[in-house]
């Protein structure tokens, strides 16, 4: 009937980015965040310059911010939505995930924006490795204790390693892996470790060969597609989804 509120489906999209510690200048970082589309973002290695020019600048766009502007151990999340109850996670030594409840208008669910290290090499690489593993675990045991919960993660890991099963047999489901189209590689798009040095084979742009960063999702929502975003000069691209919420009322009233 004329005059009635307009029922919406329960759909949101996320995105997650590690933004390079830097490498993604601010200005052109900000302007891929805003063009995105994504109504939640979550963010691994936000330095501080990056930091600053998002609470700047995306107020208006993303007035719901947490930002954990460290460099290669920061998080970021950014909401069109509300958020409540942020905590940082302290699964491994020196490098805190961030989980926060975001109030979406198809019902709160939880958001965990982590950043395990990749595998190691040398006289460490045991100790490093139970670390990591002790973080992974941690994370899904947190993304799965029945709450709706999504995991944006660059995980540095790929598909055929135990630590990626891992999550899948904990229950959570990988959006790209059921919705997205292609490789879905997003690393690395620069040599990072030659454009920190100011090298100008950093500046070098790179085919993509690993896909290493993930939007999970629990039960909860249904993955309706997964794409890979705009390079912003970070030597990752970043990954969104679009999910659908299952477990709730249909749709969402929003007044006309």
């Amino acid at each position: 009937m004329a005059g009635e509120p307009e029922l919406l489906p329960p759909m949101l999209t996320v995105m997650t980015y590690n933004v390079g510690a830097g490498l993604a200048a601010p200005l052109r970082l900000v302007e891929v965040l805003r063009q995105s589309g994504a109504d939640i973002i979550g963010l691994q290695e936000l330095a501080p310059e990056q930091g600053e020019a998002i609470a700047d600048l995306l107020s208006g766009d993303y007035p719901h911010q947490v930002l954990h502007a460290t460099g290669i151990p920061g998080k970021g999340l950014i909401s069109r939505f509300p958020v409540r109850e942020p905590a940082l996670l302290e699964l491994h030594p020196g490098r805190p995930d961030l989980q926060v409840l975001v109030a979406a208008p198809a019902g709160e669910l939880t958001v965990i924006v982590a950043h395990p290290p990749p595998p190691r090499i040398g006289r460490n690489r045991i100790r490093q490795a139970a670390l990591a593993n002790q973080q992974i675990s941690g994370i899904a045991v947190v993304a799965t204790r029945g709450q709706p919960a999504v995991l944006l993660t660059d995980f540095n890991r790929v598909g055929w390693q135990a630590a990626y099963r891992q999550l899948r047999q904990s229950g959570l489901i990988d959006a790209f892996g059921t919705a997205g189209r292609g490789t879905g590689f997003t690393l690395p798009t620069r040599l990072s470790h030659l454009a920190y040095r100011g090298h100008p084979l950093g500046e070098l742009p790179l085919p993509p060969l690993l896909r290493v960063d993930y939007v999970w999702h629990t039960t909860h929502f249904r993955a309706l597609a997964s794409w890979i975003g705009d390079n912003a000069g970070s030597d990752h691209l970043p990954v969104l989804a679009e999910l659908l919420r299952v477990d709730g009322p249909q749709g969402h009233r929003v007044l006309g």
